[in-house]
């Protein structure tokens, strides 16, 4: 009889630890994708968001009451990773000068490398497209990004670059050999960036 009662209550025990189980997956399921734990919530302003082909995240899908810049662009994804500029920083700070014609002076750029950014986030992709305040989006290759050293600059001449100023980030590289920007190179830098796309 004692034998029995346990072999009842083990297998109860069983049972019990096979549908917590069981429901536990069932909420993940049902409570959508699981956010990555390497990737902390922004803390500031985010400046950032990338969504598609990624991934690692920090916050849920697209919410239309929460997210009306994105509904105006009409974006929309299951999730995404934002940062702020502090978690921007964190990747690694690079610093390029670049010399160009139509500028009024110089320019030092500081931000971290495109490639860093896109880690981050878990990208593996063959593309990125990204997207201004305007709504002007820029499509890069892999080859493109592989290509050139790309900053994703949050600041020119050490001041972090504002709305109006080509801000808030501006996605440039070093032009080989030291010497001023090409008008078509310059022309392949998008500024004003908030959002990126990867595919």
């Amino acid at each position: 009889m004692i034998r029995f009662a346990l072999f009842v209550a083990v297998r109860v025990a069983t049972t019990l630890a096979l549908l917590s189980g069981l429901c536990v997956g069932l909420v993940a399921i049902v409570a959508g994708p699981v956010l990555a734990a390497d990737l902390r919530s922004p803390e500031g302003a985010v400046v950032l968001t990338v969504a598609g082909n990624i991934s690692a995240a920090n916050r849920p899908g697209f919410d239309p009451r929460r997210d009306s810049f994105l509904k105006y662009h009409e974006r929309k994804f299951d999730r995404a990773a934002q940062f702020d500029r502090a978690m921007l920083d964190e990747l690694g700070s690079r610093k390029i000068r670049i010399e160009y014609a139509e500028w009024a002076e110089p320019v030092t750029f500081t931000g971290p490398r495109l490639v860093d950014v896109l880690r981050a986030a878990g990208w593996r992709g063959g593309s990125i497209t990204t997207l201004a305040l305007d709504g002007f989006g820029t499509k890069i290759s892999r080859a493109d990004i592989d290509a050139h050293d790309w900053v994703l600059a949050t600041r020119a001449n050490g001041r972090p670059m504002g709305i109006g100023q080509r801000g808030p980030l501006w996605l440039v590289f070093d032009p080989p050999g030291n010497r001023p920007a090409t008008q078509e190179e310059e022309g392949q830098w998008p500024w004003a960036i908030f959002f990126i796309q990867a595919e």
